[in-house]
């Protein structure tokens, strides 16, 4: 038998690494790039690094939720 608690904290974890690993990695194509990269695409690029940090950041409260035990979510 499964603990429901332990799956759903591994999956969280393994969700906020591969975000921060993303993140990471937008933020070295925006940073080494910056005078290559063409406006449109560093807007593109910035929205998207802007969304992922907002999905890290839900995914890091629900894992916070998760490890407290409670059952109501933890504000962002």
């Amino acid at each position: 038998m499964t603990d429901p608690g332990r799956e759903k904290y591994a999956r969280l974890m393994g969700r906020i690494e591969v975000l921060e690993e993303q993140i990471e990695e937008l933020q070295r194509r925006l940073a080494g790039d910056l005078g290559a990269i063409d406006r449109p695409t560093t807007v593109s690029l910035r929205k998207e690094l802007q969304e992922l940090a907002e999905q890290l950041g839900m995914a890091r409260s629900e894992l916070s939720r998760v490890s407290d035990g409670c059952g109501k979510p933890h504000p962002i």
